[in-house]
């Protein structure tokens, strides 16, 4: 044990444990901690989209196949704008032949099962140790670097003396299941609206999770609101091919900002992973994917050139930060470029929004780059 890197993962969600994961590869002990017991971190109630490019990373770390049973594909897309009554329906296509085969553009996944197959994956490497902080400091332990995936609020951020900009939409998301009866049940929706986007994605047959974009205070009322004035709420916003049944289980709100962690010239060992690193708007789903491509750059880095001097490592941050930020920058500006043109009731962009839509639906070249852009993240697409 004294002669390997010890690594010190902060955050065991689903970023720090597929991170572990990833580093357990190595030789090399992994400390991972939370404040949260293990069962917190598991029932949480919290759904992903998952695209090509993480389906990718998962399956070079033989994961893949233990989520399958998990997943949910979606082999459509709808994206409609409620102000200029426009609507495309994306299909598989649209996608590039070296992914269209696989027959689904995106899937879906409960956060419970990724978290259960991942601490499951855990508990059977020894080099991966999961306790709290109050247990690792008992430990005394010499870490080589420290990895944080804390999360956007994270309070390591700011007693860290890292540089974050950030940017507030004044909105929050509301989140919650509904069952409901249709016709397409493996189809996803991306619906625009003045206030913000409405997302649905399927989750099982009649069964989908609603998340809801809109102002902080709105999205407060909702969340205290009856459940059937808000159903009914609903229903005037939802596809006309849908009837809604009811909502199920939990809500959860979390607010919706842009941030973009900048590291600083020192000799801290410390990196940013996830969330902690970078925000955007939830719109297009690509949340954790963006997350898990900074995972799949941490071990790249390390499977290249794996140190073998310590020092070494004083410029891993850098290099790691280099080789992301094409990807998170272009990230940025794409769901920002949505929110801005979409989101609002600006008349003066409604050419723009129906020329999008147009395009969308008579050119094929349009439509590949968007529904690629959004499942393969073109820029970041070479996975090895």
């Amino acid at each position: 044990m004294k002669n390997r890197f010890n690594f010190k993962i902060v955050g065991s969600g689903p970023t720090g444990l597929l991170l572990s994961i990833a580093l357990s590869r190595f030789e090399c002990n992994i400390f991972l901690t939370d404040l949260l017991t293990k069962d917190s971190l598991i029932n949480k109630d919290k759904t992903y989209a998952i695209t090509h490019s993480t389906r990718k990373i998962l399956s070079k770390f033989r994961l893949w196949e233990k989520l399958e049973p998990y997943l949910y594909g979606f082999d459509t897309l709808s994206i409609s704008d409620s102000a200029t009554s426009s609507i495309a329906n994306l299909s598989i296509y649209d996608l590039d032949d070296d992914i269209s085969s696989v027959g689904n553009i995106g899937w879906v996944i409960r956060h419970s099962d990724i978290m259960n197959v991942f601490f499951q994956e855990i508990d059977n490497k020894r080099n991966i140790f999961f306790m709290t902080p109050q247990k690792l400091l008992t430990k005394k332990i010499f870490f080589d670097y420290q990895f944080f995936s804390t999360g956007a609020n994270s309070l390591d951020k700011r007693l860290l003396d890292f540089v974050d900009i950030k940017k507030s939409y004044n909105q929050s998301c509301l989140t919650f299941k509904v069952s409901l009866r249709g016709n397409c049940e493996k189809r996803a929706y991306e619906i625009f609206r003045k206030e913000g986007p409405l997302a649905l994605l399927p989750l099982e047959k009649n069964i989908y999770q609603v998340i809801w974009t809109s102002s902080t205070l709105k999205s407060i009322e909702r969340l205290n609101s009856d459940k059937n004035f808000l159903l009914d709420n609903l229903s005037t916003i939802l596809p006309k091919e849908f009837k809604l049944d009811q909502i199920i289980g939990e809500f959860n709100i979390f607010p919706v900002s842009l941030s973009l962690n900048l590291p600083v010239l020192n000799f801290k060992k410390l990196v940013f992973v996830g969330d902690a690193l970078h925000t955007f708007h939830p719109v297009g789903g690509q949340g954790l994917n963006c997350c898990w491509r900074d995972v799949n750059t941490i071990f790249d880095l390390f499977n290249k050139n794996y140190p073998k001097s310590k020092k070494h490592l004083f410029l891993f941050k850098f290099k790691y930060f280099l080789s992301r930020i094409l990807d998170i920058i272009f990230t940025i500006f794409i769901t920002d470029l949505l929110i801005s043109i979409f989101a609002n009731n600006n008349i003066l962009l409604f050419p723009i929004r129906k020329l999008s839509f147009i395009l969308l639906n008579n050119a094929n070249f349009v439509r590949k780059l968007v529904l690629n852009q959004m499942t393969k993240s073109l820029i970041y697409s070479r996975i090895k």
